[in-house]
C-alpha cells in the first residue's frame, strides 16, 4: 500500500488502533471496504443503508456471481433491518459474519459461510465454487489435496468439525511461528 495515494481521511483511518490491530483483515482490506463504505455513505449522518448496497449488489449479479459475499452482506443487513451503520460497526459486523480463524466460534461461523447449501459437508464441487468465486483457480488435483490433508486420504468430503480442527491447527502454527519471529 503506497500511502502517497492515499487521502486525508484514509490515512486516519488507517491510524485508528482498531484498524492497526484487526485480526482478520488487512490495512488494504480495510481501505477498499472503506471506499465502498463511501460510496453509499450519508455525508451528514457517516452512515449506510445495508438493503441500498444489497439491492446494488442483486442488479449487479453478485448474488448469482459471489454467493458467499452476497450472503454475507444480507445476513449483516438483515441484523439492522432499517437502521444504518458506520464504517467500524459495518467492518465488525463482517467480521463477526466472516469469522476470526483465531478461535473455535469463528471458524465454525467461517464454515457456516462457505457452507451455501446448507448440507453440513464441503465437497469437490463446493470447493470448486469456492475457488472460482474468491479467484483462488485451485486445479482438481489441489481440490483432492485439500479434501485429503483435511479429512483423511479417502474422504469425499470435509465436515464442519474436520475444517475448524484444521484450520486451529494452521492458526496455532501461525501464531507459534509469529512468536518466535517477535522474540528473534
Amino acid at each position: 500500500m503506497n500511502q502517497q495515494n492515499l487521502d486525508k481521511d484514509e490515512i486516519a483511518l488507517l491510524q485508528k488502533p482498531w484498524v492497526k490491530n484487526h485480526t482478520t483483515l488487512t490495512n488494504d482490506d480495510i481501505l477498499e471496504l472503506y471506499r465502498l463504505f463511501n460510496l453509499y455513505c450519508n455525508p451528514r449522518t457517516r452512515r449506510i443503508d445495508l438493503k441500498d448496497v444489497m439491492i446494488t449488489a442483486q442488479h449487479l449479479g453478485l448474488v448469482q456471481k459471489s454467493p458467499i459475499v452476497a450472503n454475507t452482506l444480507q445476513q449483516v443487513s438483515d441484523q439492522h433491518g432499517d437502521g444504518g451503520v458506520d464504517f467500524e460497526e459495518f467492518v465488525r459486523e463482517l467480521t463477526n459474519k466472516l469469522g476470526n480463524l483465531f478461535d473455535q466460534k469463528g471458524r465454525e461461523q467461517l464454515f457456516t459461510l462457505v457452507d451455501i447449501d446448507g448440507k453440513g459437508t464441503l465437497d469437490k464441487d463446493d470447493l470448486r465454487k469456492i475457488s472460482d468465486e474468491l479467484h483462488l483457480n485451485f486445479s482438481q488435483k489441489d481440490i483432492d489435496e485439500i479434501i485429503h490433508n483435511v479429512a483423511g486420504y479417502d474422504a469425499v468430503d470435509i465436515t464442519a468439525e474436520q475444517f475448524e480442527k484444521y484450520l486451529g491447527k494452521l492458526t496455532n502454527r501461525r501464531k507459534i511461528e509469529t512468536e518466535v519471529l517477535r522474540t528473534k
